[in-house]
C-alpha cells in the first residue's frame, strides 16, 4: 500500500445521530407528534403515543401510532401532506418551551476537535425529517457542523439511510467513501443495525433510553457510556 493510499484511508465520514446522542430535547417531539395527531384523530388512544421512537424515522412513527390507532391513508405521502407541516410548527414551539433542553457531555469538545480534522468529514443521519432536525440543532448553533445528511424525509426506512448519505458524500465532499471509512455516532438499536446493514462501524453512545445490555447485544465496533472522553471517541473514530 502507497502512502497516498494510506492517507486516504486515513479519511472516514462520520454520521451522527441527533436525538440522546447529540441531545435530549425535553420530549419535544414525542409532545409534537402528539398534538398534531389528535387534533386530525381526537380518539387516538394514549398507548398508541407511547411507543418506544427510539432510532425510528418520522414517517415510521407517525405510520406506526395510526397503525395502532386503526387510522388508515392511501399511502405514506397522503399521509405527510396531512401531518407534516404542522408537525414542524408544533415542533417549533415545544422546541421553544421545552424546560430542559441541553447538548450530551462531550459533544461539543468532539465536534470542535473533528471539524479541525482535515481527515475527518461530519454529517447527519437522523430519522428527523430534514426541516425538524435543523430545528433542533439550531438552539446549539450546531447546523454549520453538518453540511448535509441523511433525514427521514428519505426513506421511512432507517437501514435506507447510510446509502444516501454516502451518495450525498460523494456530491458534498467529491470522495468515494468505502463503507469501511464510515463511522455512525448513535444511541439506539437502530443506529447499530443501520450501521451493520451497510458494512459500516457503529460507535454506540449509551445516553439515550436503550439499555446497555442491549446495544452490547448488537456488538457495536465500541461503545461508550457517553462522548466525554474526547481522546478515545477520535481514536476509536480513526482505528
Amino acid at each position: 500500500m502507497t502512502v497516498q493510499t494510506e492517507a486516504l484511508n486515513l479519511r472516514r465520514l462520520i454520521l451522527f445521530d441527533i436525538d440522546e446522542t447529540i441531545l435530549s430535547s425535553d420530549g419535544a417531539g414525542r409532545r409534537a407528534i402528539a398534538r398534531v395527531l389528535r387534533a386530525v384523530h381526537a380518539d387516538i388512544p394514549d398507548e398508541a403515543l407511547k411507543i418506544n421512537m427510539s432510532g425510528k424515522t418520522d414517517p415510521q412513527i407517525f405510520s406506526e401510532i395510526l397503525s395502532i390507532a386503526q387510522k388508515s391513508y392511501v399511502d405514506q405521502e397522503a399521509m405527510l401532506n396531512v401531518f407534516l407541516s404542522p408537525y414542524l410548527k408544533a415542533l417549533d414551539e415545544e422546541i421553544a418551551g421545552a424546560g430542559s433542553y441541553y447538548m450530551h457531555e462531550g459533544v461539543m469538545d468532539l465536534l470542535l476537535t473533528l471539524a479541525a480534522n482535515n481527515d475527518a468529514y461530519l454529517a447527519l443521519l437522523t430519522g428527523n425529517v430534514e426541516t425538524g432536525a435543523r430545528m433542533k440543532l439550531k438552539p446549539f448553533d450546531l447546523n454549520k457542523y453538518f453540511p448535509f445528511g441523511a433525514f427521514g424525509c428519505d426513506s421511512a426506512n432507517r437501514l435506507d439511510l447510510p446509502a444516501i448519505a454516502l451518495e450525498r458524500a460523494k456530491e458534498h465532499y467529491d470522495i468515494d467513501f468505502s463503507p469501511e471509512q464510515v463511522i455512525v455516532i448513535g444511541d439506539s438499536v437502530n443506529d447499530i443495525l443501520c450501521a451493520h446493514s451497510h458494512g459500516a462501524r457503529c460507535i454506540a453512545v449509551n445516553t439515550g433510553k436503550t439499555l446497555r445490555e442491549d446495544l452490547e447485544n448488537l456488538q457495536p465496533a465500541y461503545l461508550f457510556s457517553n462522548l466525554s472522553n474526547t481522546d478515545s471517541v477520535v481514536k476509536a473514530i480513526f482505528s
